[in-house]
């Protein structure tokens, strides 16, 4: 699994331009079952996903198509970890 930590390197009227079709993307990783959960940061200087894959060079490819990326509007960087405990909604990501 990786935390994706997104941080915007643009003034937030740019991001604006660009959330809409941002969150249309990443609803597709959701969708099939790649992103689990993710949201804005508080204050909104970038966000964060929870990702669940092995391949780090797929969710590479996937974040180099979203669209705060291919703009040059945000970063992001990667950290992989092992899921060892959670509340028991979540019993099924431990692997």
């Amino acid at each position: 699994m990786y935390i994706i930590n997104f941080k915007f390197i643009k003034e937030i009227e740019e991001i604006n331009k660009f959330t809409i079709a941002h969150r249309e993307y990443v609803s597709k990783q959701y969708d099939k079952g790649i992103f689990t959960i993710g949201g804005p940061k508080n204050p909104r200087d970038g966000g964060i996903v929870i990702a669940d894959i092995n391949s780090k060079k797929k969710l590479i490819e996937i974040l180099e198509g979203d669209p705060f990326i291919v703009n040059k509007l945000a970063q992001y960087s990667l950290t992989e970890f092992t899921p060892l405990m959670s509340t028991s909604k979540l019993d099924y990501l431990l692997k």
